[in-house]
């Protein structure tokens, strides 16, 4: 009967401090009385007839709850109070062989009963003083990674930024150009141990969570494929990607993990493959809620394979094959993997044979969606400017770490925005009440005043809520980058960024629209055998005299005039004359009679 009963008021009281917070010991030794008191009064009120033969069945239950409540020192209070009871009231002040044998019964084991009670508290508040230590350190941890994560991501920022930067200069040598791909590719594996290392901190501490999202597959397989092609081809090793045309569809699920998943799994098969080949497999299949899919993944490899003692140990943390090899790394990809299949309700398996290669098999369950305006547009690459006839837009960069300012500038001026600058939260303030700009970049950790503090104080101020703002931050937690967007951000994009990032960014959040290399290759490729010298000669002067002295006005005028004789000619020109390619129009004007 004591148990259940202890097991309830556990639930009910769940740990010591709690108890022992009503009043102090005084106050649980009143309690411990008080229900000796209310057990007396109920056998009073109920239990009147029971006679003196069962003197101590409405005492017990009273020393258990006063045991559970105050420990040792209640027990025996309520012990002897209901000892003393028993003897002067219910038996009158006499008792028989019997009843002395049962009332020594009675005290020895609430004693008994006292110290176990005793004993459970003080086991309990040892447990809650090593959580509390534990917890204290966990969140110690936390901190320092978060930390960390910002002074290792800051720098790194530069370091990439900056090689992207010049590896786009056409007047590079072949060894800079060499030189600076090593450099990138460096900062770039760094930024992934850094990252792997990151994602095992946020499992340890359970902070990982899933953010839900709806994508297309078929789109994400594609961004793996091109990336994980480079990768292969430098080893020299065939590179097989084979998606069913059931998964060139939309989905439900979290796309950073599913990416992370797939760039793991095949990144460690060409890591450990010198020769042969990496195959990418997919597939999905209808599950149960018809809405749910199966989506199985699998990767085989023509490597080292792994030796059957190793199969379980592989997917442990800082773990790698006992197979020999060159290869370096963090051993956490195939442990975080497989904590992010946990943490997606799948499965991950892996079958080897030593020196023929390994196949790795995870199956996931995903949820199947429409995706709005249902076809998925090809990103672009190498913006170079802004598209003509847009505004003119003002960008604040708020920035304490002047490398880091530097880089963004230059890629913001590089196509074409004001820019102005500040490096911290109170000269970002300022300027914004001077300048107005219609967009701002953030930096969160800033001296004076930090970024989200900015923000706020920003939102406040008359046209604050029109303005974009972006934070800029190396956070790695989603409760750190929750309070951040919370503070009245846009959006976040993190550190180290890459260039179209913060174009794709501006032009989500802003309505910007670029030109890009590829328009650029289009109109080259358009234009050589296109002529104006079938229009009449006086459009031609005039066009002609409108281009030489670069008067805008004049030359759309013109143009307009051209649209008149051929459309298809004049669209050209317009495109051309847009992106500021006004020797490309001369040069139509100059050619003889080519059609």
């Amino acid at each position: 009967m004591t148990l259940p009963l202890g097991d309830a008021l556990q639930k009910l009281l769940p740990d010591m401090s709690a108890r022992r917070s009503i009043a102090g010991q005084g106050g649980l030794l009143a309690v411990a009385l008080l229900i000796v008191v209310v057990a007396s009064g109920l056998r009073l009120l109920f239990f009147s007839d029971l006679g003196r033969g069962t003197a101590y069945l409405t005492y017990y239950p009273a020393v258990v709850l006063a045991a559970l409540l105050g420990g040792l020192q209640a027990g025996f209070l309520a012990t002897f109070v209901s000892a003393l009871l028993c003897f002067f009231w219910i038996q009158r002040g006499f008792m028989s062989h019997v009843e002395t044998l049962a009332m020594c019964a009675f005290i020895l084991s609430c004693c008994m009963i006292s110290g176990v009670t005793e004993a459970m508290h003080r086991a309990q508040a040892k447990a809650n003083r090593e959580k509390e230590k534990a917890e204290t350190a966990n969140r110690g941890k936390s901190l320092f990674l978060a930390r960390m994560s910002h002074e290792l991501r800051t720098p790194l920022n530069a370091i990439i930024g900056f090689t992207s930067v010049l590896l786009s200069d056409d007047e590079l040598s072949a060894e800079q150009h060499q030189d600076l791909e090593i450099i990138n590719r460096s900062g770039e594996y760094l930024l992934s141990m850094i990252n792997d290392v990151l994602d095992m901190a946020k499992i340890d501490a359970d902070r990982m969570r899933l953010e839900y999202s709806i994508f297309h597959l078929g789109e994400l397989v594609r961004d793996v494929d091109d990336l994980m092609r480079i990768r292969a081809s430098a080893k020299k090793l065939q590179f097989i990607v084979h998606a069913s045309v059931s998964c060139q569809v939309g989905i439900h699920a979290d796309i950073t993990k599913l990416r992370q998943i797939l760039v793991n799994l095949v990144g460690n098969a060409i890591k450990f493959t010198d020769h042969g080949g990496v195959a990418l497999r997919l597939d999905c299949r209808p599950a149960n809620p018809a809405t749910s899919l199966q989506l199985v993944i699998e990767v085989e490899d023509s490597g080292i394979g792994i030796p059957a003692e190793d199969i379980e140990q592989i997917f442990e943390p800082f773990v790698q094959a006992s197979v020999r090899t060159e290869q370096k790394g963090t051993g956490l990809g195939l442990a975080i993997t497989r904590k992010i299949v946990d943490l997606m309700g799948g499965h991950i398996s892996v079958t080897s044979t030593l020196g023929k290669g390994s196949l790795f098999r995870v199956e996931v369950p995903v949820g199947q969606a429409q995706i709005p305006g249902a076809n998925v547009s090809q990103r672009k690459a190498g913006a170079v400017g802004i598209a003509p006839g847009q505004t003119d837009f003002r960008i604040l960069i708020v920035e304490d770490q002047i490398e880091n300012l530097i880089l963004l500038q230059k890629i913001l001026e590089y196509v074409g925005f004001k820019v102005r600058c500040a490096q911290n939260g109170q000269e970002s303030i300022e300027l914004f009440k001077q300048w107005r700009p219609q967009f701002i970049w953030m930096d969160i950790r800033m001296p004076v005043m930090d970024g989200m503090e900015a923000t706020r104080r920003i939102r406040k101020l008359e046209g604050g809520q029109d303005v974009r703002i972006v934070a800029l931050t190396a956070s790695a937690f989603k409760d750190e980058i929750d309070s951040i967007l919370s503070a009245g951000m846009n959006a976040l994009v993190r550190k180290p960024y890459h260039q179209m990032e913060i174009y794709e960014c501006m032009a989500r959040l802003l309505g910007v629209e670029f030109t890009y290399e590829s328009d650029r290759n289009e109109l080259a490729v358009s234009t050589p055998h296109l002529s104006a010298t079938d229009l009449p000669d006086t459009v031609q002067n005039e066009l002609r005299d409108a281009l030489i002295t670069l008067d805008q006005a004049s030359i759309a005028a013109c143009i307009a005039r051209v649209a008149t004789h051929d459309k298809v000619l004049a669209g050209v020109m317009s495109r051309l004359a847009d992106n500021y390619d006004f020797s490309a129009i001369l040069q139509m004007l100059n050619k003889e009679g080519q059609t």
